[in-house]
């Protein structure tokens, strides 16, 4: 079962260009540069935190190029790793959707899923790189909330995890996250989702542009580092919005960082707010 949000993979016209970008906000590091012949496209790693950054720019036809040329935002898959990615990536297979294995890793592109793209990875333990700490959640827009939880707890083995519902007022959605591991002090790994009610305001508007299919909409990591990483963005070009409704939170606009939509937060302020099996309804409160 998955155990851990571990990485996010963009599709970007440029990867020189937006590799650079990141590192200049967070100063990430690449620590690969490749062709994935599966994809048909040039990968760039960065090292970022303890997390990993897949920068993808087409080469020609293939998963990537179809992306891009769609005029899709450019979140193409999330990561998620754990003890045995073969298990997963079975159950995936068995539900008729069709996996890519890339060495001991597997790879669904975002066409065969949803909109969404998942990468299945072993656990690794890196050293924290740059200014960000980790990825803890990756948020999916759907368009029918119970019927996707159900569909991808199914699919990713996450069946039997701690997952609560919850209303946005302010963003005009019902919501729900499923918790890899939730107690209070453990990581804050976690998949998202959001089903809009007001489609005027922001996740509405995404789930429109997937024609109702739904995709990745954004994701969220925790740092120390939060005013260094502020300071970052407004410093070279703007893009900095605090949130209404959290202390201490911000996003990042997806014109600073190439599609992605990322919410910026200090760990312990949703560690301290988290639901656990104890009290499931903490996220309404």
């Amino acid at each position: 079962m998955i155990e851990q949000t571990d990485r996010l993979a963009l599709a970007v016209p440029n990867v020189d260009e937006a590799a650079t970008g990141f590192n200049t906000i967070f100063d990430s590091i690449i620590i690969d540069d490749a062709v994935d012949t599966d994809a048909n496209a040039r990968r760039v790693t960065l090292q970022w935190g303890h997390d990993q950054l897949e920068l993808y720019q087409p080469k020609g036809p293939g998963p990537v190029a179809d992306f891009v040329t769609g005029g899709k935002r450019g979140l193409f898959a999330g990561g998620f790793a754990l003890a045995d990615p073969a298990a997963v990536a079975a159950r995936i297979e068995q539900a008729g959707i069709k996996v890519t294995q890339q060495g001991d890793r597997f790879v669904v592109y975002p066409e065969d899923l949803r909109g969404t793209g998942v990468i299945l990875s072993p656990i690794v333990e890196r050293e924290r790189v740059g200014l960000m700490d980790k990825i803890w959640q990756i948020t999916y827009t759907v368009p029918d909330l119970e019927e996707s939880i159900a569909f991808y707890s199914d699919v990713l083995g996450v069946e039997e995890k701690l997952t609560n519902r919850y209303t946005s007022k302010v963003w005009g959605y019902h919501g729900a996250i499923t918790w890899f591991d939730a107690r209070k002090g453990a990581g804050l790994d976690s998949l998202e989702y959001l089903d809009p009610f007001e489609h005027e305001k922001a996740a509405g508007r995404f789930l429109a542009k997937t024609d109702g299919i739904g995709g990745i909409y954004m994701a969220s990591v925790h740092s120390d580092d939060l005013p260094q990483i502020r300071e970052r963005v407004m410093s070279t070009g703007g893009g900095w919005q605090e949130s209404p409704n959290a202390v201490s939170t911000g996003f990042i606009h997806p014109r600073r960082t190439f599609g992605l939509l990322l919410g910026v937060m200090y760990y312990h302020e949703f560690d301290a707010r988290r639901p656990t099996a104890e009290n499931p309804d903490a996220w309404n409160h």
